[in-house]
């Protein structure tokens, strides 16, 4: 079985040779020269051949040593090569970038902003994908993903763009026939209309606030849905109470089909944040993205609740 080449080794016999001596390599890499003889030693031990022919003047490549050199210089090179090449692509944003939103946010606020930034970054290529399923970004290989709500998974970075209102809501002709909740222990008597990731379960109980307190209140669900659109529909068409991200109901509040209930009683605010994996190499085609949509994002969202 071949012995393992110490690449160190290699390195300082290349060295070695271009210097042409010992103390001028060692000078050059910053080490002793007995580190550099011993380094060359070991080297010709492992291969099983001299490779230098040392007296006192001078330094000589043996046949066996001028064609391992040879075949080194070559290798380094190359190697030299692509560690430039990804110096470079660490310095400019350039590859492709997977990206993960839910379908309403995506459509609304974070297509138009992609569009932007692959025109600013030319090199970059997206691809975007919509779901309302929770994505695994390690396992699935995502670069970022927009995402509302508290964050469990310590592992990702979050930038946090903004704190999204959400409302309950109903139909006016849903509130005269069933009555409007003036508590939300009233919640208890309605049909609601409750939201629940792809894949994951309905929140049973609604959480609202009322200055500093929090009150959890039983629902029943008549309608479940993991597409935002849907419960709105539901909610206009008068099968029941939904809450809704503000940003996201504009256009039906305008038109007067929902109106708000227990205003006083509001859910509490959902962070909205794009996330990514940790670690030393983020890329920066990732940075890039983050650094150019969160800014703009976040002035897009403050404009659709009418604050702009």
């Amino acid at each position: 079985m071949m012995a393992q080449l110490d690449l160190n080794a290699v390195m300082v016999l290349v060295r070695v040779v271009e210097a042409g001596s010992f103390r001028g390599a060692a000078a050059r890499l910053g080490m002793p020269n007995s580190t550099v003889s011993r380094k060359v030693s070991e080297l010709e031990a492992s291969l099983g051949t001299q490779l230098l022919q040392r007296t006192t003047r001078k330094l000589a490549l043996t046949d066996a040593g001028a064609s391992f050199v040879e075949q080194a210089e070559s290798a380094i090179a190359t190697l030299e090569a692509a560690q430039l090449a990804v110096s470079a692509l660490q310095r400019e944003p350039r590859g492709r970038l997977r990206v993960t939103a839910t379908p309403q946010m995506g459509q609304l606020f974070l297509a138009p902003l992609v569009v932007a930034f692959l025109e600013a970054y030319p090199a970059v290529q997206v691809s975007l994908h919509l779901t309302d399923r929770h994505v695994d970004l390690l396992a699935e290989r995502f670069d970022v993903a927009l995402r509302a709500g508290p964050l469990p998974d310590s592992s990702l970075v979050a930038h946090r763009v903004t704190s999204g209102g959400v409302s309950l809501v109903a139909s006016p002709g849903y509130l005269a026939a069933r009555g409007t909740p003036r508590d939300p222990a009233d919640l208890e008597g309605h049909d609601c209309l409750v939201f629940a990731s792809a894949g994951g379960q309905p929140r049973r109980t609604w959480t609202l606030r009322h200055g500093k307190e929090l009150r959890e209140v039983a629902v029943s669900a008549r309608l479940v849905a993991d597409d935002w659109q849907v419960l709105l529909q539901g909610a206009v068409r008068g099968l029941g109470i939904t809450r809704v991200p503000d940003v996201l109901m504009r256009t039906e509040m305008r038109r007067g089909e929902l109106v708000s209930v227990l205003d006083a009683f509001s859910p509490a605010e959902t962070p909205l944040n794009l996330v990514h994996l940790g670690g030393r190499y983020v890329t920066p085609q990732t940075r890039a993205f983050v650094d150019f949509v969160r800014p703009r994002l976040a002035r897009l969202l403050l404009d659709a609740r009418g604050g702009g």
